[in-house]
């Protein structure tokens, strides 16, 4: 990481923002972050399952069905936390005789959540390299990082492509508990655009590590070993057209983990080829021997790697150990 363009224009807007929030007082930004924060957490929720539903009953396409939605949603809960709040918060800031550049200090959160939002926008966006730009700059990483959780809804509303995709497999459908020797042939295009799907990859983390302690079990830390190794199979499936814990080549998840320099008494793996990480999850869950891997109280890391493609299904790959 380092300090680059992302960071400069982050530093830029803070500054821009904390000069004019001192200039317009306590009431008005305070009014704004209050607003803003609320309205973006009600639009985050409903916009899939009223978007889904114009969809399905409407035939709306999704994409433009979930876009207008959630900005509905966005400006009407807006308008109406502002509303009831400006006299409110104005008696506050009088009662606490707040100085106008107390206002500063609200200005700065807007501009964080803004920050935020654009910087979850262009890590979810198909181009890598405004992936690349934000995730290699100091800032930018550290935002993205503290905010991982707006990625997925972020990703479901910009890129809703793969809730429609249809997986092209030359079989009737992948069964998510596949034996390790079992081995289905995926009928993708030569050239295959692809691409790591890293907020996939953090909300994946979290769904297993809840998954474990809903059962009383210690949470996985991300090994990078176990997920280079992860990521290059779930790419790997992809390139070669498969879908298998054995390559064409017969390397097993423990040849592919230890080829990595990854360290082990005790390992497994886990892969789905789904829509989306929940469904993804929900698939694993009902797989026996995945569940088993998930909650298998010897395991002490993990490495997830996820791979989309646009028009298709993602891949996904969970390798596990006990990092002896």
């Amino acid at each position: 990481m380092h300090f680059n363009l992302v960071d400069l224009a982050l530093v830029a807007l803070a500054a821009a923002a904390a000069v004019d929030g001192a200039r317009r007082g306590f009431t008005t930004y305070a009014t704004e972050l209050t607003a803003f924060a609320l309205a973006l957490g009600v639009a985050f929720a409903l916009f899939d399952p009223i978007s889904a539903g114009m969809h399905t009953f409407l035939g709306v396409p999704l994409g433009l069905a979930g876009f207008g939605v959630f900005l509905i949603l966005l400006v009407l809960t807006h308008g109406a936390v502002q509303a009831s709040l400006q006299g409110r918060l104005g008696w506050l800031s009088r009662k606490l005789h707040l100085e106008p550049r107390a206002g500063a200090v609200p200005a700065v959160g807007v501009a964080v959540l803004v920050s935020a939002l654009v910087l979850s926008a262009l890590v979810v966006l198909p181009t890598g390299s405004y992936r690349s730009l934000v995730l290699s700059s100091t800032l930018g990483s550290s935002i993205t990082h503290e905010s991982s959780f707006l990625q997925p809804p972020m990703a479901r509303l910009l890129v809703p492509a793969n809730r429609e995709a249809q997986p092209l497999v030359s079989v009737p459908k992948v069964p998510p508990d596949a034996g390790e020797d079992a081995f289905y042939r995926l009928q993708f295009p030569d050239q295959l655009d692809t691409q790591l799907d890293l907020p996939a990859e953090n909300r994946m983390l979290l769904l297993v590590n809840k998954t474990r302690a809903e059962s009383g079990l210690k949470a996985l830390t991300m090994d990078p070993l176990l997920q280079e190794a992860a990521r290059e199979h779930s790419l790997d499936m992809y390139q070669r057209h498969y879908f298998s814990h054995l390559t064409p080549d017969g390397k097993s998840p423990f040849d592919r983990m230890r080829a990595h320099g990854a360290h082990f008494v005790t390992a497994g793996e886990n892969i789905a080829f789904a829509p989306d990480v929940d469904q993804a999850d929900q698939s694993l869950l009902a797989s026996p021997d995945h569940r088993a891997n998930l909650l298998n109280p010897d395991f002490r890391c993990v490495g997830i790697g996820v791979y989309r493609a646009a028009g298709y299904e993602e891949m996904f790959t969970q390798d596990f150990s006990d990092c002896a």
